[in-house]
């Protein structure tokens, strides 16, 4: 057993009350030149506007933040176990004092909800809050830190990326080192290449610029064509007084309905009338939508309903997005092994050759009673089953020593 190893106790990051201070808003006036521009910074490292700029996509485009929450949420609400490194009892009870303490930590879906958000932003990070109780080094909380706040800038060898990033600590312009055991770092690679460069809302940025011009255009089409032409009539003799009320009657006709002329003048509507198709602005949103969806859950029948389809075709793009869920919740399980359970353990025993792991229940009820069925019939055929492969396709954890059971076998032996 190796010595153990212990990460410091208290924030490593200043808490700020008010993060608004420091965020900028980079989606105002956004054109396609201010875009490539964040992403070549974001391409160097630096991460605080295109972060802001990331943040203002999900709260402005309502169909990105709709299919993200979709896929976050899928992860973020699956049962998880702790997993034992082996069945000796010093295995279980490295995975009982981790289990103990996981249970303890408040607000823990709203922790792998922040931590998913690397699914769009390629990397998230959560400090955990340790404590000293009983001789035992205990986490007591995890606070998710914005991705806003970091950077992976390495001015030491400008040709290369930092693998941990550095927290730009306000009046710091370099940033400063972290503790590597103090933080959970969850990383989605969606391409090859450093995280800043993997997450998918790297190329969901351009279809929200190209939404957002749809969008304005649309606006505006409306506001010409949706509402009549308002035309005023004047005689040649009619004074400058009464010519100007007659200009401010049609203005305010547009959104009163109400105006007051003299009788020397007179009002008319000019219907618009367009000929030939006239939904080009939202055939354009629906198919920059459909790109969203396709990229962020894998397939768009889950979402929308299309001019065509099939029950079939629907089952297999919910085949390929119960793919991508299991892929994340497998991607978070091992960052939760890695960044809260190891360090957890060698705090307080040691080093190990094997640590227990967090393993998610990603299968849905209908592929939980198909495995069960499979092995039903491999224990039928007098094959031998483990136990831990039957409690895990039940999606239950196995039962404790001493842990009052039910059992089939008890009832019929009574």
């Amino acid at each position: 057993m190796q010595t153990k190893s212990r990460p410091p106790m208290g924030e490593q990051m200043v808490r700020v009350a008010n993060s608004s201070l420091f965020r900028t808003y980079q989606t105002d006036n956004l054109t396609p030149q201010a875009l490539s521009s964040l992403i070549r910074e974001l391409d160097a490292g630096y991460c605080t506007n295109a972060m802001n700029f990331f943040d203002d996509m999900e709260e402005k485009d309502l169909h990105l933040a709709a299919v993200m929450q979709t896929r976050i949420m899928s992860v973020a609400s699956r049962n998880r176990i702790l997993r034992p490194a082996a069945g000796d009892p010093q295995s279980r009870r490295h995975a009982d004092f981790v289990r103990e303490v996981w249970d303890a930590i408040p607000g823990k879906t709203q922790v792998l909800h922040e931590l998913l958000s690397a699914i769009g932003k390629g990397f998230s990070m959560a400090e955990i809050q340790f404590e000293a109780r009983e001789g035992m080094l205990v986490a007591t909380d995890i606070t998710p830190c914005p991705q806003s706040l970091f950077t992976f800038i390495n001015h030491e060898d400008p040709m290369r990326l930092l693998d941990f990033p550095r927290y730009m600590e306000p009046g710091n312009a370099q940033g400063i080192d972290l503790p590597r055991d103090k933080f959970i770092y969850h990383t989605y690679r969606s391409q090859n290449g450093a995280p800043v460069r993997s997450g998918i809302y790297r190329g969901l940025a351009w279809y929200f610029l190209f939404t957002n011009y749809s969008i304005k255009d649309w606006m505006s089409f409306m506001d010409i064509y949706g509402i009549p032409l308002r035309l005023g009539k004047f005689k040649p003799n009619t004074d400058d007084r009464s010519r100007e009320m007659l200009k401010q009657a049609v203005q305010n006709l547009g959104s009163d309905a109400a105006a007051i002329i003299s009788e020397d003048t007179t009002i008319e509507f000019i219907e618009s009338r367009l000929s030939g198709s006239h939904d080009l602005f939202q055939n354009a949103v629906e198919f920059f939508n459909r790109q969203k969806s396709k990229r962020v859950l894998g397939q768009t029948l889950t979402t929308e309903v299309g001019q065509s389809g099939s029950h079939a075709l629907g089952n297999v793009h919910e085949r390929v997005r119960n793919d991508i869920k299991q892929l994340d919740c497998l991607v978070l399980d091992e960052t939760l092994t890695r960044d809260f359970v190891i360090p957890l353990v060698k705090a307080n025993f040691g080093g190990q050759k094997r640590y227990p792991s967090f393993v998610s229940d990603s299968a849905d009820a209908e592929d939980r009673g198909q495995k069960l069925d499979d092995l039903k019939k491999l224990y039928d055929m007098g094959a031998p089953v483990p136990l831990a492969q039957l409690y895990g396709a039940a999606g239950i954890a196995e039962p404790e020593k001493n842990e009052a059971v039910a059992s089939n076998h008890q009832k019929g032996a009574n």
